[in-house]
Order: structure tokens, then C-alpha cells, then sequence
């Protein structure tokens, strides 16, 4: 395959170092759009064969950052040419890292050149010879290829005997041969820094081996049965001892496979084994394993299940160890947005007793524990004969109903977790939804109490003909439109979750109308869903939205929330490289992502400002640069979301409070806190003009245009929907008050909104303007006569 004109180019100035090293056609951006996989593949190897001492051009940064985000392709030209050059660098003892050559093998796109064994071998001689042993599986790898690998070489490499299930593991691998052990090689943490992340690709390849799969229940079995003879005292407790970090790895391997193969009895295996590796036998409060332990929880990162989440929970509430349960906490977040990309295990759940109207009841003496799941939460209360309920229970059955007691509480705390679970899941998937038949929805969502609960607090799709859908909810044992008729899909329809960016403006206000008639509050915010659509500078932009650039957070809390939300990004700060980065995130489906740029603004105030939001696409293996016009309406407008959420969250202009405590930014906050209504503002909007009417102070307050204008006995306020700042008529002075009333938690709301709850709760006591006491407040006001 012929390189581009634009790639033989680049190759040129790669190898020439000293010619146009700074040309705009190098920068990152022009390379990820113009180079195909191929053409990347013959700018590694000239990269490689570039000697180090000629300075780190702009070039070279930009070629190091692609090289690190998208997979290369070798011909068997270009494969044979970096293993020639990956063998010379390691002649030099000046680079040459083995999991090069592992790459280039498992993507070279015909059969190996005949010079691999020889290039491998001279390079797999060169590392022995300089004692470059950091890439063991990789050396292993290599060794198998070049008819090298001895059991001498092996101990020397891992530089002792290997512990009992990482050997047991080497030793299938070695009767598998190259097939299996290049996959390790890629997978394993030894990798090099510049290569890019594996894909589940090697996965795969790894569980169509019978071998290998007989070989993850092996291990696994071997790690429970040692981790119960620590428990039982037959073998000696210590501290982070029970498994090599080889047999980790090994073990993480196991898992990883037998996840992504969904083997359901997985679950029987693994929860001994954790709940073990996870409290000392003693009553130490350190742990058996707590490398297995987050191995586990990363196993089920990149291949989730209900099941392994609900292991690894409870395994959280067993940890003695003070620092475990919070970065289990954080695995545990990223585990639950994962199970949006696989909706065809997401929505199974255990089967805890409630009934078809999610409720659960457990007898204790006098009094009876009571357990109900709605949409939005799972309650517990403890009835009594005479038809009292308190949260509770009576001093009599805590005493002599221990054991009912803990089990409804357990319940409980299951029923939540498991409520939880299933909510993010289901919400992430909205941007991918993910078809079922209505014969499966109704045998696992609809097959228990929790899951239907939260279920009919959905808006659902049914095919009701090819290519016809009907929004609905769950009622009884049907579903029922919006306009309160019946509808009975066969078991083979097709059914998945509704958003609104599918349907017309009336449907959309008609469901709205509907919840906030019945007083249902949703899971998630789906009926009042912000849909954001593409906008004429951003058509003529091509690659690149500024839609919310420039805007100026409070980064700890934005980072927070970034990570929170399943966004990857590397910490912002006043050091070396803390200046700038992205975010990423993998949009559900795995075949787009979104990236936002960010840069930290002063270290003072530890503020950042949003930069560009760009989407690149998978292909062949590979993300690439996207117009945003190609992204599909969906996806846009869910990234767009997340986006608009950090910005409305952490901006300094959502912040009463700033002008008098910051001098910086002041021009900003005011622009923002009281401009133009993003879309998450304009749902706001939305909301309060169907909540307004119901409220006691509807006489006193009017909706216009970004304000909510409430009227008081001293003055007239306008809230901003947007930031929840207020001016006050009529000279636009401002008002800062940082309200708490009492009122404003009694009115229902559709969805969970802080902001809308914040100037409902300002709205309540400016209404009632002549009762505030506060002199902080009062001062601001300054009465004015009529």
C-alpha cells in the first residue's frame, strides 16, 4: 500500500529533523485528519529510526501525541521495517522497547515478513545482553516467535521462579505459541509508554482459545481456594501478601475473558474470593489482597456486569481499611456508566422479594418492616399494629428481633444499590439505545418488583410496525401512550428507552404535562431532556464547537464532576504540563467520543477555562478527527449535555457570592450569570412555567424571557433561570442572598435540579420580602416609596 503525497512528506521531515519541523501542516490536528492508519504505521517506523539528539520538535510532539491515541497498520513491508528498526535501537542500548515489535506483529494486515524471526531474535538478544527485562510477557512473546524460549530464559526474564498461578498460566500460553502470547504482551501493564491502549479485540482473540478459557476458571478456582485457607488459618495472613502481582495479573486476565464471555457462573466463583481478599481474618483492619480487590473492580470496568457491581458493593461495606471504600467508590461509578455499552446484561437484576408493585414486607414482632421502590428511591419504614410508621424500629423489636431487623436493613441497602445501579446504567444508555424484544424487557427489567418500579417511571418505544414507534409507559401488564391508551406489542417488538430529540414539540409537552399531573418524578430527567441541536457556526466550523468555550470554573469541582461523569483527563495545575489538557469521553456504543479542551486559568483562585469541544470516530480500531456535522443528533446532543452541566455546575458565574470575595473575572460573571439561557436553563424554564400556577406565590411572580419576576412588598426581583443571581427594579441593582426556605422544599419537582431548587427557594422568600429580618439582606434592599 502506497503512502499519501502528505505522509512520504512527513516521513521525509521526520528523517530530517531540521527541515520544517515547525510547519503548520505538523501540527496534531492536520496529522490525526489527513494520515490513514497506514500511512501512521510507516511514520513509526521512521520515528524509531530517528537517533535521539536532534531536539523535540513540534513534528515529533504532534506525531507522539497521535501515536499515542490512534493504532497503527503495517504492510508486511512496514512491519519488517520497524522490527528492523526496533532491533537497531535496542543494538544501541537507545530505546527499542519490545512491545513495539508485539504491536506491529498483532496489526501487521497480511502474513509476517520473512525476516520476523531473525529481527526478533537480533533484537530479543540485544535486550538480554543490555539486562532489559521491564517487559517480561512481551521477551516471552518474542523468544516463542525466534524458537527461543527456554525454561532458563523464562526465569531469567521474570528474574525468579514465576508464583503457582502466574506459571500455570505461562505454561498454556507456551503450548498456545505466538497466538496467545502476543495478546498477553499487548494487554499486560508492562507496555511501552508510546504505544497506544489495547483494544478488546486481543480480548477476544484470547477467548477463542479452549486452552486459555479452561485456564481462567483454573486460576480462578486456585485464588478462592487459597484465600479461604487464609480465612481458615491453614495458610498464614499477611497484610497485601495472598497474590504475587504477577498472579494479579494473571487473575485480572481470567476475569477479563470470562466477563466478556458473560459466563454466569462467574458470580458463584468470584464472590467468595472477594468478599476474602477484602477483610483480614483477624481483626486487623488491613486486607488479604487489595491489589485483587481494585484488579477485580477494573476487570469490571472494562467488562461490566450487575452481578460483579453488586459483588464488589458489598465487598465495599465489609472493608475494614480506611482508604479502600473511596477509591472503590470511584471504580464503582465507572463500573455503572460502563454498563451502558453492554445493554444486553445491564438490566438484569437479582430477584430481592419485592412484589409487582415494589413492595416488600418482613414481619418483626410488633411491628412490620416495609420496603418500597418507586422510580425515584427505595423506602424503608417499620408499621405497627395500631397503624403507626415510624423510620424506626420500636426499642422492643431492635431487641428482640435482631437478626429481622438487620436483614430488612441489608435489604435495604441492597435494594438501593441495586436501584442506583440499574438508574445510571439505564440513563447512559439513552444515548445509544439499545433494542430488545418486549419478551426479554418483561422477563429481566419487568421480571422483578425494583426493576419495573423504576421502569414505570420511564418513557419507553414499542414497534408497533416496521419502522413505527409508539412512547409509552409501563401500566399493569401493558403500556399505555400518552393519551392514556392501551398498547399491546407482540413479545417479538422491539422496545427501547424514549428521548425526546425523536419526537415532535407536542408529544414532548404532552409527557411533561402528564408527570407534573401526576406528581411522578422520574428516575432521570428524560420528559424535561435538554436536546441541543447543531448550529449554523457550528456546520461551518467543520471539526470544532466553541458553543461553550471560554467559559471560566471552578476546577476542583469541575474535574470532580468531569471524572464523576465517566470523562478521563489528566489533573490541571501549576506545575510542569498542568496547564492544559483534555477530557475524553467514549460515547456509549464505543464508536464516537467527544473531547473538551481545558486550560487552568490562575492558581489563586484554582480556576480553568473550556476550550473547543471536538468528536472523532472509530475506525478500523482507530479514532479519527469527525465533522460534527457526521456525529449522529443523539450522541451530539447527550455530550453536549454533559458539557453544559460542567459549565451551568462549576461556573464562577453561578456563584452569588464571587464579586465580593474575588477580584477576578468580574467582567464574566456578570456577562454569564445573567446572559443569554442555555438549554439546561431553557428546560428550567419549562418547568416553572408548568410549576408556577400551583405554587402560592403564583400571583406574585411572572415568567419572562430568562427571568423569573417575582414581585415583593419592598421590590421586584428578576432571578436569572440560568445562574439564579438576582437584580432588583429598577435600577438593575444586585442582590446576593444565599437563601434556605422552608416552602420551597415542599413543591414537587419533575426532576432533580439544585439551580431550580435554589431559586424557587429565592422566588419564596422575596415574595415575601416584608418579613425578612436579615439585616445582610435588608441593606441590599433598600425600601424604596411608591
Amino acid at each position: 500500500m502506497e503512502l499519501s503525497a502528505y505522509a512520504a512528506d512527513l516521513v521525509r521531515v521526520v528523517s530530517d529533523p531540521v527541515a520544517g519541523q515547525d510547519d503548520p501542516l505538523s501540527q496534531q490536528p492536520v496529522i490525526e485528519a489527513r494520515l490513514s492508519d497506514h500511512d501512521l504505521g510507516a511514520l513509526a517506523v521512521a520515528a524509531l529510526r530517528r537517533l535521539p539528539g536532534f531536539g523535540y520538535s513540534t513534528l515529533m510532539y504532534s506525531l507522539d501525541v497521535v501515536l499515542r491515541t490512534r493504532q497503527p497498520r503495517f504492510t508486511p513491508q512496514t512491519c519488517a521495517d520497524l522490527l528492523d528498526a526496533v532491533a537497531g535501537r535496542a543494538a544501541r542500548d537507545v530505546g527499542g522497547h519490545p512491545s513495539f515489535a508485539v504491536n506491529a506483529l498483532l496489526h501487521c494486515d497480511g502474513p509476517w515478513p520473512p525476516s520476523t524471526a531473525k529481527s526478533v531474535g537480533s533484537l530479543l538478544r540485544s535486550l538480554l545482553r543490555h539486562g532489559r527485562f521491564g517487559a517480561p510477557y512481551a521477551l516471552v512473546a518474542l523468544a516463542a516467535i525466534s524458537d527461543g524460549l527456554t525454561g532458563v530464559l523464562v526465569r531469567q526474564v521474570f528474574k525468579s521462579t514465576l508464583p503457582p498461578i502466574a506459571q500455570e498460566e505461562l505454561s498454556v500460553l507456551t503450548k498456545i505459541g505466538p497466538p496467545a502470547l502476543l495478546p498477553i504482551a499487548e494487554l499486560g501493564g508492562d507496555r511501552g509508554y508510546d504505544l497506544p491502549p489495547p483494544s478488546s479485540d486481543q480480548w477476544r482473540r484470547l477467548a477463542e482459545s479452549d486452552e486459555y478459557r479452561a485456564l481462567c476458571w483454573t486460576a480462578l478456582r486456585t485464588a478462592a481456594d487459597r484465600a479461604a485457607r487464609i480465612h481458615s488459618g491453614e495458610l498464614p495472613f499477611a497484610a497485601d501478601k495472598a497474590f504475587d502481582h504477577l498472579e494479579v495479573g494473571t487473575l485480572g486476565r481470567a476475569l477479563r475473558v470470562l466477563l466478556l464471555l458473560d459466563e454466569r457462573e462467574v458470580p458463584d466463583l468470584l464472590r467468595p474470593l472477594v468478599f476474602q481478599v477484602s477483610v483480614a481474618p483477624t481483626a486487623a483492619k488491613t486486607l488479604p489482597s487489595q491489589a485483587l480487590l481494585y484488579e477485580v473492580a477494573r476487570a469490571a470496568i472494562d467488562f461490566p456486569t450487575p452481578e460483579v457491581l453488586t459483588i464488589l458493593r458489598e465487598a465495599r461495606s465489609r472493608v475494614r481499611h480506611k482508604g479502600v471504600p473511596k477509591q472503590l467508590d470511584r471504580k464503582l461509578k465507572l463500573i455503572e456508566l460502563a454498563l451502558a455499552d453492554r445493554p444486553e446484561v445491564a438490566t438484569r437484576l437479582p430477584d430481592l422479594g419485592f412484589d409487582r408493585e415494589g413492595r416488600l414486607e418482613i414481619a418483626a414482632g410488633s411491628q412490620t418492616a416495609v420496603l418500597v421502590a418507586t422510580a425515584g428511591e427505595v423506602t424503608l419504614s417499620w408499621h405497627a399494629e395500631n397503624g403507626k410508621i415510624s423510620a424506626t424500629p420500636s426499642a422492643a423489636v431492635k431487641r428482640d428481633h435482631k437478626e429481622v431487623v438487620a436483614t430488612a436493613r441489608d435489604l435495604h441497602k441492597r435494594a438501593k444499590a441495586h436501584h442506583r445501579s440499574l438508574t445510571r446504567a439505564l440513563e447512559s444508555s439513552i444515548a445509544a439505545p439499545a433494542e430488545q424484544t418486549v419478551e426479554r424487557w418483561r422477563a429481566e427489567l419487568g421480571g422483578t418488583g425494583l426493576g419495573l418500579a423504576v421502569a414505570r417511571g420511564l418513557i419507553w418505544e414499542v414497534e408497533v410496525a416496521s419502522g413505527e414507534w409508539r412512547s409509552v409507559v409501563p401500566e399493569e401488564d401493558a403500556f399505555v401512550d400518552v393519551d392514556g391508551v392501551v398498547v399491546k406489542p407482540d413479545a417479538t417488538a422491539a422496545i427501547r428507552l424514549w428521548h425526546p430529540i425523536r419526537s415532535s414539540a407536542d408529544e414532548i409537552r404532552a409527557w411533561r404535562d402528564l408527570f407534573l399531573a401526576r406528581g411522578l418524578r422520574q428516575p432521570f430527567k428524560q420528559a424535561f431532556r435538554e436536546i441541543y441541536l447543531i448550529t449554523p457556526a457550528e456546520e461551518q466550523s467543520g471539526e470544532e464547537s466553541l458553543r461553550f468555550a471560554a467559559h471560566i470554573v471552578r476546577y476542583k469541582q469541575f474535574y470532580a464532576l468531569v471524572k464523576g461523569r465517566g470523562w478521563s483527563t489528566p489533573l490541571l495545575g501549576p506545575w510542569d504540563a498542568g496547564d492544559f489538557a483534555e477530557a475524553v469521553r467514549v460515547l456509549p456504543g464505543g464508536h464516537w467520543r467527544v473531547v473538551l479542551d481545558q486550560e487552568y486559568a490562575d492558581a489563586e483562585d484554582e480556576c480553568a477555562v473550556t476550550g473547543r469541544i471536538r468528536f472523532h470516530r472509530r475506525e478500523d480500531g482507530s479514532f479519527r478527527p469527525a465533522r460534527v456535522t457526521e456525529v449522529p443528533p443523539l450522541l451530539f446532543s447527550e455530550a453536549m449535555r454533559d458539557v453544559d452541566l460542567f459549565v451551568g455546575v462549576t461556573s464562577v458565574a453561578g456563584d452569588p457570592e464571587w464579586t465580593q470575595r474575588r477580584e477576578q473575572h468580574h467582567a464574566y460573571w456578570w456577562q454569564c450569570g445573567f446572559g443569554d439561557l442555555t438549554e439546561t436553563a431553557r428546560s428550567r424554564r419549562d418547568a416553572l412555567e408548568r410549576l408556577l400556577p400551583r405554587l402560592v406565590i403564583a400571583d406574585r411572580c411572572e415568567l419572562r424571557d430568562r427571568w423569573l419576576i417575582v414581585r415583593g412588598a419592598r421590590r421586584t426581583y428578576k432571578i436569572h433561570l440560568g445562574s439564579g443571581n438576582i437584580l432588583m427594579e429598577p435600577d438593575d441593582a444586585y442582590l446576593c442572598i444565599v437563601p434556605a426556605h422552608k416552602k420551597a422544599d415542599q413543591v414537587f419537582l419533575p426532576f432533580s435540579d439544585d439551580r431550580l431548587s435554589l431559586i424557587l427557594s429565592k422566588a419564596f422568600l422575596l415574595a415575601e420580602d416584608g418579613k425578612i429580618t436579615d439585616e445582610s439582606i435588608l441593606r441590599q434592599i433598600h425600601p424604596v416609596s411608591g
